[in-house]
This record gives structure tokens, C-alpha cells and sequence, in this order.
């Protein structure tokens, strides 16, 4: 519960940021109906002024950014103040006499309640359960006192009556939590931790319409408080990130005065040559609503776009002009890139399926369940399409026919149940990581009998790549290379570096490109020595090479890079001050990128200077962009689908 309450305060940070940044949403009319999965119209949505964020270049060489960059308040001014709700309405809420309780606490507003006038909690006796209501002037103590006999005990047996002094006498809020009030949270009941939210969001938005406190006891009502805390813990993974992602922005959907709108129009002209600021996007082609947020890359194929929405429908739009070709409804949200071969569209469902269309008309060729939900880009090779799939009560690899949707075979070992895991089908062989920690096998394509298999220093989580015979893989903080047939290591490379990334290997001209912790490591492919390093910082987003250049972008050094592929030779950096950058790629000489704090950038690939942003929405590390033929097609959480010109 602890991590629960961490990761509520994270959220209404982050949504204090997003209202900073004018972080544009469209809002759900009506909280908990089900939207209408197919638009009434594909009329482009008006383009909004985008303040720039802090991306500006700096001389190569130098040890330390030499440009000044923006500050987060001077990067992304909201342009309207928000509507703010009607004046405070203390509630009453009562905790549960246990921390299991047989029935969901209450929330009132006083109209409702015979409380009278408060300043703080008070503790009337109601036979079912304390009941305190909050109002401005409430301390921890006021809730500690409203609190059950059991929670009460509780919480002084595991603080101690000093660390339980200092406590209570806080003024309750959610956003200013310390070490100290763990245990608090921990000895309270689920029932009562979602109570005293809706308390805490009562005093942070100014008070709570009926509407909005339906609205936010339906959203809590829809997540586990445990698997929210599992995600705002540990090791990131794509699934964490989209059901944090969901959350807040449910919150937004709640609460609309946490979103400022700005007015449309086209993008204004900075009319500057401040290197610190980004110029507005004035490239927008069109752009397309969907009836649910966006939080996938489109797929781009033939000249079409497809994408998937939490409105449980694919879309298929032309990729000139966005005009709606057709969509096809599943039972569930989609949050899997949809992989697009031989005419066939190839994507998953959080309904637990696997689905196969005609790419052209949207007609449904199979469908497969697969036991739980599907987040990833099925893996399409050799007539094939492979996945992760329940079978005899373990998790296999299990390999269908691409035509007939009808099962080739079932590998024999187990696979990893994470919806991010998928298998990488190479040539005639298919590489799977293991169930277990240090598996890793390659599979024949055809039969799925093993080929072989090795023993590797951690557990498997990102694909391999094979040249010229050999299978390159990493793992956390070590590079392997394997002989393709036997699975022989030819070397391996330890670094030691801790805490590590377990990016996909990147071999480019005969260079491994290894970036485990804070360097960036080249290695001769043939033989695993170390050719060059860079001390980079941690790096937050895998490393691209393109046209002799390695471009990688650190959080904890807040700057973008490139380096000289073959020396390692710093050739520029861009400092990105309070921002993490991901999912990097390079085309036609433009460095592109997303910003943790919603934005897709544009910058030369030659020098780092920034070219143009698009503010898409949105807080996860998730790709969310394709650039395909001088078009950068792009996704938001705002239900949106964007085409724009390249620079």
C-alpha cells in the first residue's frame, strides 16, 4: 500500500506537470460509457501552439552544456487558465474496522452527512466502523484518531511512538508523503487507502463535484491497488507503463480542470533564433479521432496506417489523407503495433487473442486466444506467426499458421509469462529467451524442436540479432556472440556494471555497441575486444547508429549525443534539462525522439539543432511514432492519430 500511495502522489505530480506543459486531452464525455468505436467524421483536428522544451546544441568537446537550457516553466507556459470545480466539499469518510473489510467504505459530502461544521477529522460513532471527516485544516493525527482500535495498533507497533508523534502532527496530504508514513499506509485496508485518496484529490483539485467523485470512485473501483503498486516499483516493463499510463490520464479524464486547452489555430511563429528553443511544428498533414486513447506506434504499410485504440478497434487509415478505409472491433483494449506481412494484418488484444485481417478490407481471417492479454507485435516469419501462448499449464512458444490461423507446434520449453516477451524469428531459426533465469534457446522454425541451447549470465529480455553466421545477444551487462548452428560461444564480454539496461544488441559495420550502465562500449564483432568507450551516463533509451554516427540520449546527465562510430569521438550534444529521451531514431538526416513529457522532437541529425516538436500527450517511454517516406506518423493519449511532413 505503501507504493500505491508512492505512486499516487507521482501521478498528481505528473498531472501538475502536464497542466504546466498544456498537455492537450480530449476528454471522455461521459466518465465510465463505453465511447463509439467508429468516428462520425475525419475532419482534422485543429493544430494548438506547442511551447518548445529545453533541447539546445552545445560545441562538440566541451565537458559540460554550454547553452543555458530552458526551464521546465519557461518551456511549456499553459496558455488558459484551468475551470476549477466548485468550492471545497469536506467528505466523510469511514476506514474500515479491519483491514479486510466485507464491504467498501463510504464517501459523503457533509449536505449528506450529519457531521456539522469541521476544521479537521472528526470521529462520530457509527457501529460499522469509524468515520472521519476531512476538512481544510486535517492533520495525520485527525486520521490517525479516526482510524480503527486495529489499524491504530497497528500502525504504533511497526512506527513507534517518536516516528508516530512526528506523523501526526502533518497536515494530511498524499503529495508530501515521507518514509515516515509507510507504515501508516501499510496497516490500512485497500478500501480505506482509495478513501483517503478521494479525500486527498477533494483538497487538491478544490473540491469535488458529485459527478467527478462518481467518476473517481468508478476509475479506482477499476484497478487493483497491488497491481498499481507493483507498477510504480522495480524494474520498468511496457505493461507497467500503460496501466500507470491509463491511471493518470483516468485521472485527467476525472478531473478536466488538471488540463488547460489551449485555443486552436495554427502553431505561432517564434520568430527566434535562440538555439535553446525548439521552432513550433507547423508540419501537421492531418490528423484522425479515435473513440479512445492511443498509446502504440501506427503501423505504416502499402500506404496505409494502422493503429490500434483503447476504443477495442483497429483502424485502417489512407496514409495521404487519413480518410478512415475501415475498423474492426475486438472485446478488449489494443496496445500491441500490428505487424503487417503478405497482405495480412497480424496484431493482439488485451480480449487474450491474437487476430489475423485481410489487410486491404479488415475481414477477420483467424483469431486465436492465447490465455491473457497481448501487448506486443506478433512475430511474423517463414509462413509463421509466433507468441507466447498457455498450453498444459505452463507459457510456450507456439507457432501458427500465418494463412489458416491453425497450430504448427508447441515448444517443449517454457516461456516468459511478461506481455512484453515475444520470440525472434530469424532465417530458418526461431530465438527464444527462457522461463527461467539464464535460458536461452534457438528453435527450429519449422518443428519448434530445440536447436540448441545456451547458458547466459541473467534472464533473457531483449532480442538478438545474426550476421554472417553469428548470433549476437545481450544481457543485462554482458554481450555474447554465438555460433548461428551449434550455439557455441564464440566470446562473451562481462562488464560489471551495475545498475544495468538490457538494450537489443546493436552490431553495425563489424562494431558491437554494448551501453549496460553509464558507458557506451565498442567491441570488434569478431572477437568481443573493446575498441572504444564513452562515459555517457545511464543511458535512457537503446542507442541508433546511422551514416557513421551513434546517437544515445541519458536521463541522469539530462543531454543528448553523438558520437563518431568508429572512434568514439563526441561530435555534439544537446542538453535536455528535467527530461528523459526515448525511442530515438534517424531518416533523411533528422534525429528524431519522444520527451517524457509528451512531446515527439525533430532535430539535425548533423549538429543536434533542433528542428520542430509535436506535443502528442502523454508520460510513457513506450514508442509512440513511425517515420515512414518523409511522414512522421504519431500516436497520443488524447485519442489522436497525426501525420506530419518531415522536415
Amino acid at each position: 500500500m505503501a507504493l500505491l500511495f508512492h505512486f499516487f502522489g507521482n501521478t498528481f505530480r505528473l498531472l501538475r506537470i502536464a497542466l504546466a506543459a498544456s498537455v492537450v486531452v480530449v476528454l471522455l464525455t461521459a466518465c465510465g460509457s463505453e465511447p463509439d468505436p467508429r468516428p462520425e467524421s475525419i475532419e482534422p483536428a485543429a493544430s494548438t501552439a506547442i511551447q518548445p522544451t529545453a533541447l539546445a546544441p552545445r560545441s562538440a568537446q566541451a565537458p559540460a552544456p554550454a547553452a543555458a537550457p530552458i526551464s521546465r516553466d519557461q518551456a511549456a507556459r499553459p496558455v488558459t487558465e484551468p475551470t476549477l470545480a466548485p468550492a471545497p466539499t469536506p467528505l466523510v469518510i469511514r476506514p474500515s474496522p479491519t483491514r479486510r473489510p466485507a464491504a467498501t467504505p463510504a464517501i459523503e459530502t457533509a449536505a449528506s452527512s450529519d457531521a456539522g461544521q469541521v476544521a479537521g477529522a472528526t470521529a462520530p460513532d457509527t457501529g460499522d466502523g469509524a468515520a472521519f471527516l476531512v476538512g481544510p485544516d486535517a492533520t495525520w493525527g485527525d486520521v490517525y484518531d479516526a482510524l480503527s482500535e486495529e489499524e491504530q495498533t497497528c500502525i504504533m507497533g511497526t512506527m513507534g511512538e517518536e516516528r508516530l508523534d512526528q506523523m501526526t502532527g502533518r497536515p494530511f496530504s498524499l503529495q508530501d508523503l515521507g518514509p515516515e508514513s509507510v507504515p501508516l499506509l501499510d496497516c490500512v485496508s485497500d478500501d480505506t487507502a482509495r478513501e483517503l485518496f478521494l479525500a486527498d484529490m477533494a483538497a487538491q483539485s478544490g473540491g469535488l463535484t458529485e459527478e467527478q467523485e462518481g467518476c473517481l470512485r468508478t476509475l479506482l473501483g477499476n484497478f487493483s491497488p497491488s497491481e498499481l503498486a507493483a507498477a510504480s516499483s522495480g524494474e520498468p516493463t511496457p505493461e507497467g507503463a500503460m496501466l500507470m499510463l491509463s491511471f493518470g490520464l483516468g485521472l485527467v479524464g476525472c478531473l478536466p480542470e488538471l488540463a488547460a486547452q489551449p485555443p486552436g489555430g495554427p502553431p505561432a511563429d517564434t520568430g527566434s533564433n535562440d538555439p535553446g528553443r525548439l521552432v513550433q511544428d507547423p508540419s501537421l498533414l492531418w490528423s484522425f479521432s479515435t473513440g479512445g486513447w492511443v498509446v502504440t506506434a501506427p503501423a505504416v504499410a502499402e500506404g496505409v496506417v494502422y493503429i490500434g485504440s483503447d476504443d477495442h478497434n483497429l483502424y485502417a487509415l489512407t496514409a495521404d489523407t487519413g480518410e478512415l478505409l475501415w475498423s474492426f472491433a475486438t472485446g478488449d483494449v489494443i496496445r500491441s503495433t500490428p505487424t503487417v506481412v503478405d497482405g495480412r494484418v497480424f496484431f493482439g488484444s488485451n480480449d487474450n487473442h491474437v487476430y489475423a485481417l485481410d489487410a486491404a478490407t479488415g475481414e477477420e481471417l483467424w483469431r486465436y486466444d492465447t490465455g491473457g492479454w497481448v501487448q506486443y507485435s506478433p512475430a511474423v516469419g517463414v509462413g509463421r506467426v509466433y507468441f507466447g501462448a498457455s498450453s498444459e499449464g505452463d507459457r510456450r512458444v507456439h507457432a501458427i499458421d500465418a494463412a489458416s490461423g491453425e497450430v504448427a507446434w508447441i515448444s517443449a520449453h517454457p516461456f516468459p509469462i511478461g506481455a512484453e516477451h515475444t520470440p525472434t524469428p530469424i532465417g530458418d531459426r526461431l530465438y527464444a529467451q527462457g522461463a527461467e533465469y539464464g535460458e536461452f534457446y534457438a528453435l527450429d522454425a519449422a518443428t519448434g524442436e530445440t536447436a540448441w541451447q545456451a547458458e547466459v549470465g541473467g534472464y533473457v529480455e531483449s532480442g538478438p540479432v545474426m550476421i554472417d553466421g553469428v548470433v549476437y545477444l545481450t544481457v543485462i551487462n554482458q554481450a555474447y556472440a554465438f555460433n548461428e548452428m551449434t550455439g557455441d560461444v564464440i566470446w562473451e564480454v562481462n562488464t560489471e556494471e551495475f545498475l544495468a539496461r538490457d538494450f537489443p544488441a546493436l552490431v553495425v559495420n563489424g562494431v558491437y555497441y554494448l551501453s549496460p550502465s553509464h558507458k557506451v562500449y565498442a567491441l570488434d564483432a569478431s572477437t568481443g575486444e573493446e575498441i572504444w568507450s564513452y562515459e555517457s551516463g545511464m543511458l535512457s533509451t537503446a542507442p541508433v547508429v546511422a551514416d557513421g554516427v551513434l546517437y544515445g540520449a541519458s536521463e541522469d546527465a539530462e543531454y543528448i549525443f553523438a558520437l563518431a562510430a568508429d572512434t568514439g569521438e563526441e561530435l555534439w550534444t544537446t542538453p535536455s534539462e528535467d527530461f528523459s529521451s526515448f525511442s530515438l531514431a534517424v531518416a533523411d538526416g533528422i534525429l528524431y525522439g519522444q520527451l517524457t513529457e509528451g512531446y515527439v522532437f525533430a532535430a539535425d541529425a548533423s549538429n543536434g539543432e533542433p528542428v520542430w516538436q509535436f506535443q502528442a500527450g502523454g508520460f510513457s517511454d513506450i514508442r509512440m511514432y513511425t517515420v515512414v517516406d518523409g511522414v512522421v506518423y504519431s500516436a497520443g493519449p488524447n485519442n489522436g492519430v497525426y501525420a506530419h511532413g518531415a522536415p
